[in-house]
C-alpha cells in the first residue's frame, strides 16, 4: 500500500462504524440485495443471512449510513442507494445510484460487479462517464479525470454521512485551471481514479476483514 493510501485509510476508518465480526457477514449481504435496485427489509436480509431478524435489526440500528424509506426497508446504505442522485449507475440492466464521488470506485469491489457511471465535474459541470470493474477502473470521458477527496470531519459524518462525504469529495474533469483545482478548500488531495479505487478497496478490506 502507497504512502498515500495508507494515510488516508487511516484516517477514514474512524469515521465508518465498528461492523464487528457479526456485522461483516451481514454487510456484503446487504449491499448484493440492495444491488437488486429494490428495498430491502430486515426479514429478508435476515433470511439470506440465516439470522434472526431481531439480531439483523438490532445490528442496524447501530450503525450511521443506512437509509430507510416510510415503511422502515433499506433504501441506502454506505454509498449505495435506490433514489437519484448526480451519480447515476447502470450496474448489468439495473438503475442504481451513488451518494458521492468516491463511491463508483468503491462499489463494483463491494458489488463484485462492473458498473458504468454517469456523473458531473463539481467544478466545471462538464459530463463524467466511467467504467469501473470489480479489479479496477476501465477507462473514463474525459481521459483526465481526476478525485477531488478530504476526508470529512468525525463530527459531520456522525451528522450526516452522505452530506459530509459530499461536501469535501467530487470528480474533476479537464487540466488543472480549467478545472477549477486552484478553488479547493484546503487540505483537499487531487487523486487518480486508480487511487481512489485502491483506497476504497483497502478500507472495505479493513472493514470486511479487519485486514490492515
Amino acid at each position: 500500500m502507497d504512502t498515500t493510501t495508507s494515510d488516508l485509510t487511516a484516517a477514514l476508518l474512524p469515521l465508518f462504524p465498528d461492523f464487528g465480526s457479526e456485522g461483516r457477514h451481514l454487510v456484503p449481504v446487504l449491499f448484493r440485495l440492495l444491488g437488486r435496485g429494490y428495498p430491502v427489509d430486515a426479514e429478508e436480509l435476515a433470511d439470506r443471512a440465516e439470522w434472526a431478524a431481531e439480531a439483523v435489526r438490532r445490528l442496524l440500528d447501530g450503525w450511521r449510513g443506512v437509509r430507510y424509506d416510510e415503511d422502515g426497508r433499506i433504501i441506502g446504505f454506505w454509498g449505495l442507494d435506490l433514489f437519484p442522485t448526480r451519480h447515476h449507475l447502470r450496474v448489468g440492466e439495473r438503475d442504481l445510484f451513488a451518494w458521492g464521488a468516491w463511491d463508483p470506485l468503491v462499489l463494483p469491489f463491494l458489488l463484485e460487479e462492473e458498473v458504468a457511471l454517469t456523473s458531473r465535474c463539481f467544478a466545471t459541470d462538464d459530463d463524467i462517464l466511467l467504467r469501473v470493474a470489480p479489479q479496477g477502473v476501465l477507462d473514463s470521458e474525459p481521459e483526465d479525470v481526476r478525485l477531488a477527496f478530504r476526508v470529512p470531519e468525525t463530527e459531520a459524518v456522525r451528522y450526516g454521512v452522505r452530506a459530509a462525504f459530499n461536501q469535501h469529495i467530487g470528480f474533476l474533469a479537464g487540466p488543472e485551471p480549467e478545472a477549477g483545482w486552484r478553488d479547493l478548500p484546503p487540505g483537499t488531495q487531487v487523486l487518480s481514479l486508480e487511487e481512489g479505487f485502491r483506497l476504497g478497496q483497502a478500507v472495505w478490506t479493513h472493514l470486511l476483514d479487519g485486514e490492515p
